[in-house]
């Protein structure tokens, strides 16, 4: 059977012979170190997810709710990584954009990503991620999240694209990095 590590998505044979009778096991991803759960699996059933959705945001904090809307003297953008399209920048111009590979507003050349993927939404000076339901998921930090907050220079990956969240101060004429 396959099984898939969910805090880096990578993905490994497992002889279920191995379980010896027991209903389950725990094993070590050898790529990230995260726990993976490996149970027999019903005949139909062809690939186990660890269940592992982190939240960025610690239990007191929240994810901004409500209004959106642009932070004034600075920039945002996003700066691909890794991936087909490394090496270009997306500027962030409205407070709500979709990240994809068919009806988005950021088209990011790779087939590991959703076409409606993952969106960015901003509420002042605070950046949210959030993942659309997306089928290979969003990680920060290689740990699978649903959504959460994140900052200037914070990288994330969508499929094989890592990008970094970049944020610029405007003044008059002139563009200082944070």
């Amino acid at each position: 059977m396959i099984v898939s590590c969910g805090g880096c998505a990578r993905r490994y044979n497992f002889d279920l012979a191995k379980l010896g009778g027991r209903p389950s096991a725990r094993l070590r991803c050898p790529h990230c170190g995260a726990t993976i759960t490996v149970t027999a699996a019903d005949p139909g059933d062809q690939t186990t997810r660890l269940d592992q959705d982190a939240n960025l945001l610690s239990k007191s904090a929240k994810v901004p709710q409500g209004d959106l809307s642009m932070p004034t003297e600075r920039r945002l953008s996003l700066a691909v990584l890794q991936g087909k399209d490394s090496g270009r920048i997306f500027l962030i111009d409205k407070p709500r954009m979709i990240l994809g590979r068919g009806e988005a507003d950021i088209v990011l050349n790779d087939t590991e990503i959703s076409r409606q993927h993952a969106c960015i939404e901003i509420h002042g000076s605070r950046v949210v991620l959030k993942d659309l339901g997306s089928t290979n998921g969003t990680f920060v930090n290689d740990v699978k999240v649903s959504q959460g907050e994140i900052e200037n220079r914070t990288e994330f990956r969508l499929g094989g694209t890592r990008l970094m969240l970049i944020l610029t101060e405007v003044k008059g004429d002139l563009e200082t990095l944070e």
